[in-house]
């Protein structure tokens, strides 16, 4: 029995004997066999080139973030690691650490562009837009930017928020309402067309005072300040009221368009209780008649503008 444990006791000593020596050995020669490289110097190189370089030599890279720099450009290497010359075995990672580019650039002019050009370029630099502020503008059309602040050229950092002066157009001109009391209707029209003051509803009253189709009221009054947008409302003297609804029936109005060899422009306007309406607005040839029929039992009057222009008025 003891002879027995001698011989298993002597079989393990034997065995690590070889065993080990010849695993250690199988190893180092194993681990020496493999291809040793040199880390090259990476720092302040562009990605793409790292990558290939990298490559090429067997080794693996692995970003491990990004960050700000001063001098080095967006998307260029600023740390690795191992360091430059350290021998390792192929195929071993090298983490690498890009740049952000600086945190400080020179902010872009954005003056003369519309808000939704600028804020692509906000964007584009991660800026935000500030306060706004608006004001009407002679050159500047409504949306554009006047001016901003900080101005262009001054150097801001990412995340930074831009204050804009944003133009509100053009400032509408704006006309002295003249002082119709007492004037012709046809004289009072020919004048609101010389300013285009096109929106005018005409009613009609009755005063002893003044002849027939003179005006004897106004709204906007005289001196009032309006746009060409602002309606314009005249009142009529029309003698005889009471025997406008007894008249009954219709007439007929007839407008020659003038010869030439353009067609020209036609806006027919018949106001009629107090409402106007556009009862002709199109192009027509030289020389063609436009025939309307005009109520009689109502206040009527017809305005014929030729291009723009007017050029022939009625009162029924």
């Amino acid at each position: 029995m003891l002879k027995q444990s001698f011989q298993i006791l002597t079989g393990i000593l034997v065995f690590i004997i070889i065993f080990i020596p010849t695993t250690y050995f199988a190893v180092y020669f194993f681990v020496k066999s493999e291809k040793s490289v040199i880390i090259p110097d990476v720092s302040g190189k562009e990605i793409i080139y790292v990558l290939e370089l990298l490559s090429d030599i067997g080794l693996n890279i692995k970003v491990e973030g990004k960050d700000y720099h001063s001098s080095i450009p967006k998307n260029y290497v600023i740390y690795q690691d191992p360091r430059p010359g350290t021998e390792v075995k192929a195929g071993r990672d090298v983490s690498i650490i890009l740049s952000k580019g600086s945190k400080w650039f020179k902010l872009p002019d954005i003056r003369g562009m519309r808000m939704e050009k600028a804020q692509v370029i906000l964007d584009k630099h991660f800026l935000c837009s500030g306060e706004i502020s608006q004001i009407y503008h002679p050159y500047y059309e409504s949306g554009m930017i006047v001016s901003h602040f900080p101005e262009p050229g001054n150097s801001v950092t990412h995340n930074s928020c831009i204050h804009m002066l944003v133009s509100r157009g053009n400032i509408k001109q704006k006309f002295q309402m003249p002082d119709f009391t007492g004037v012709n209707l046809e004289h009072a029209l020919m004048i609101l067309n010389q300013i285009e003051i096109a929106p005018v509803s005409i009613e009609y009253a009755t005063d002893n005072q003044w002849p027939e189709n003179r005006i004897i009221d106004q709204n906007p009054p005289y001196g009032y300040l309006l746009t060409k947008e602002e309606p314009v409302h005249l009142t009529v003297n029309r003698q005889n009221q009471d025997d406008l609804f007894q008249k009954g029936g219709v007439s007929f109005y007839t407008y020659n368009v003038p010869n030439g060899f353009l067609q020209k422009h036609v806006l027919i306007r018949l106001n009629v209780f107090g409402v106007t309406i556009h009862v002709h607005d199109d192009f027509v040839r030289p020389a063609k008649a436009i025939n309307l029929i005009i109520p009689n039992d109502c206040d009527a009057s017809i305005y014929v503008y030729l291009d723009e222009e007017l050029v022939d008025s009625k009162i029924y």
